[in-house]
């Protein structure tokens, strides 16, 4: 069905647009068994791991997932396509992993191609970063149906590293790190520093370790002053790790990966600190973070200069409560776009651009995509991509498999996107990036790798909730 035109069920010679997840045999609404990735023919319905499968209980672990588990306990279908190879993974998942849509070398133009198969489980909340040459993505959680994520679904201690130029994945040596998922992951220029993050049934960590892909070898690092948390704010100065904030507090320390030493980085006075996003600027890490420990609050954004061992306070940001936009350093800004205001119970697509030089900031134009959260954003060297994330569906988009009636169509529902946007700080524009038949994700992770804009892995909608193990690569125009 890859030209969009309809098939015919073999059992009772009926029309339709759907196919087995399992075999991509044709099948129709009355002939479809619903399984927890998806519909599939009467013959591969009960597959061991498939139909019958026990669901995992627990309190959700992320509010911008909240109301998407909740739609998923709802009802409703979304059937998928594998159009590519699609064999099982060589070793066992602690959840089912949801379908490969197998997109093929092109989708629907010429800009998007099918990652090679990776050889590890589907997760999301990855440690991950582009080293220059490979795309290294380890840990993360992994978890499936219709209350996915929980602070109790299973982390993962293991990892690949994923070549653009051949295509292919390799596996990374064991770590002597326990199972986790929203580390600090920072990428030194020689190793992956990894630390923090959660572990098992939702308990944060204090603990870290660097890979070094040139030995494909892993090594501890030293204690950090620092008390356990998730989702720091982290950069790579050329010199040392910087690492502040998280679920732990309005703290701060300095990693230098030679001495295999901390230091305490000064306090500063701010309310903002969970979940904050920070960049590098070349002389100075800015933060811009609108959460503490108990929910949303006014944005703040502090720098923090590593030469002369302070903070300043930075303009106060134009923008509204939010959490998890997309955040990327231009070379001379950083942007902002989107994210979720929890109280507000309210996706956005407002942003700002933050001149550190003058201290000031510039709203953004509106961009040609939804409002969302928790997507991929990355900078090109010309523009700021980002694709994905959480957000409301269109009720007019054409999805096969998703009925017009399907409460996946609400608008008030909250599903994994699947388009993105470029931005052009230089001419101040938007402009669409083009679709693609990579199933919608949301926490996809990836990068940009000098020529393409890579994306593997996240959170996918079938039936439920899924973690994804395939990817995609889009060559813009």
């Amino acid at each position: 069905m890859s030209d969009g035109g309809a098939l015919t069920c073999p059992r009772d010679g009926t029309s339709t647009r759907l196919t087995c997840v399992e075999c991509q045999t044709p099948i129709c609404p009355k002939c479809s068994v619903r399984t927890p990735v998806g519909l599939k023919c009467p013959d591969h319905a009960t597959a061991p791991g498939t139909a019958g499968r026990p669901r995992r209980g627990g309190r959700r672990s992320r509010l911008g997932l909240a109301l998407l588990a909740t739609v998923a306990v709802a009802g409703g279908v979304y059937a998928v396509q594998r159009l590519g190879v699609s064999e099982p993974a060589a070793f066992p998942c602690p959840t089912q992993t949801s379908p490969d849509v197998g997109i093929g070398p092109e989708s629907r133009g010429t800009s998007w191609s099918e990652l090679a198969r990776s050889p590890l489980c589907g997760r999301f909340l990855a440690a991950s970063a582009w080293t220059g040459a490979e795309l290294l993505v380890w840990g993360g959680q992994s978890c499936a149906g219709e209350r996915c994520p929980i602070d109790r679904a299973p982390r993962l201690a293991d990892g690949a590293a994923y070549d653009p130029e051949h295509n292919r994945w390799r596996r990374m040596a064991d770590s002597p790190l326990e199972a986790r998922d929203s580390p600090a992951s920072v990428w030194t220029g020689r190793e992956l520093v990894v630390w923090g993050g959660t572990g098992a049934s939702g308990i944060a960590l204090a603990d870290g370790a660097a890979y070094d892909p040139a030995r494909d070898r892993w090594r501890p690092v030293a204690a950090s002053p620092l008390s356990a948390r998730s989702r720091p704010g982290a950069v790579w100065t050329d010199q040392e790790v910087l690492v502040w904030g998280g679920s732990g507090g309005p703290d701060g320390a300095r990693y230098d990966p030679d001495a295999d030493r901390w230091e305490p980085l000064p306090a500063v006075a701010t309310p903002a600190w969970a979940s904050p996003s920070a960049v590098w600027t070349g002389s100075e890490m800015v933060v811009v973070a609108s959460a503490d420990g108990d929910g949303l609050v006014p944005v703040e954004s502090r720098a923090y200069d590593p030469g002369r061992n302070t903070w300043r306070i930075l303009a106060r940001p134009p923008l509204g409560l939010r959490d998890a936009p997309a955040a990327v350093w231009t070379g001379g800004e950083l942007v902002v776009w989107g994210g979720y205001a929890g109280e507000e119970d309210r996706y956005l697509d407002d942003g700002a651009a933050f001149n550190p030089a003058t201290n000031t900031w510039r709203p953004l134009p509106p961009a040609p995509v939804a409002p969302r959260s928790d997507m991929l954003a990355v900078w090109t060297g010309a523009e700021m991509l980002v694709w994905g994330g959480l957000g409301h569906p269109d009720p007019s988009e054409d999805r096969p498999g998703l009925s017009r009636t399907s409460p996946f169509r609400d608008p008030t529902a909250t599903v994994p996107l699947a388009d993105g946007a470029a931005y052009d700080p230089a001419t101040g524009r938007w402009r669409a990036i083009e679709g693609t038949s990579l199933l919608a994700r949301a926490y996809p992770l990836g990068a940009w790798d000098g020529r393409r804009l890579l994306v593997w892995g996240g959170i996918t909608l079938v039936d439920s909730i899924a973690s994804a193990a395939d990817g995609a690569r889009h060559t813009p125009n």
